[in-house]
């Protein structure tokens, strides 16, 4: 049972690798350098762009913080 337990896990391992060795950009960015368009949910949940928000403004921080366990 532990070597078929140990396959799994090897053979999973073998797909995450095969996964992240896809495509992707390899060039490193450069200071200046454009950010790709995209949209995420803001904290009320209303869907914002950086484009939308790019209009209005001449810069933009984006931060992420991971869901703390409160009770809102």
């Amino acid at each position: 049972m532990p070597i078929r337990k140990l396959s799994l896990l090897f053979i999973f391992f073998l797909f995450l690798t095969a996964c992240a060795s896809l495509g992707g950009d390899k060039q490193p960015h450069e200071i200046n350098d454009l950010a790709h368009d995209f949209t995420l949910p803001d904290q009320d949940g209303n869907l914002v762009g950086l484009s939308d928000t790019l209009e209005n403004y001449q810069g933009a921080v984006i931060a992420f913080y991971p869901k703390d366990d409160s009770r809102n």
